[in-house]
């Protein structure tokens, strides 16, 4: 099954194997609950690790997790840096809601529909979502994952629309 990405471990918390998780989900409180499942995946290398949530608490703009078997502040340093993934589900989300997975690759155009690139990332900002447009032979885009900036999205399509401001490209 498809895996998508909930967030990233950034430190650790105390002596009992807390860690700080960076959100990078729209549904915090549905993903970082109690009992979900999740792999816990190394960006640098090739480590993966099933874990259970044991808990979880909002503190600040991340949250803090303790999972079934990292019980100890040595065990969680381990882990820093890896991101949560969870199973992707069929599931309808809200309108203006999309999977990050969903986005990457699609063709983004501006409001005259004349091509401007290919979303290369999602990057999740505390502000905002961005996402950053790779172009051919010119510097890549960042547009703000957001109502000012983003006029159209067909996943089906693989097309964005999005509006250009003056000094954006």
């Amino acid at each position: 099954m498809e895996k998508v990405v909930i967030g990233r471990i950034t430190n650790t918390v105390g002596l009992r194997g807390e860690v700080k998780v960076f959100s990078m989900t729209d549904f915090p409180s549905k993903r970082f609950k109690k009992n979900q499942q999740v792999l816990l995946v190394s960006e640098n290398e090739d480590i993966s690790f099933e874990a259970k949530i044991l808990t979880a608490r909002k503190s600040k703009d991340r949250y803090v997790v303790t999972f079934e078997n990292i019980l100890t502040l040595e065990q969680a340093e381990r882990y820093v840096g890896f991101q949560l993934l969870i199973d992707k589900k069929i599931e309808s989300l809200p309108k203006g809601f999309y999977y990050h997975d969903d986005l990457l690759g699609c063709q983004v155009f501006d409001e005259g529909m004349s091509a401007i690139g290919l979303v290369s990332k999602v990057e999740d900002y505390p502000a905002h979502r961005t996402l950053r447009i790779s172009r051919d032979e010119a510097p890549d885009v960042l547009v703000p994952f957001i109502a000012a900036f983003i006029k159209d999205v067909n996943i089906k399509k693989k097309e964005i629309v999005v509006k250009i401001i003056n000094g954006m490209l």
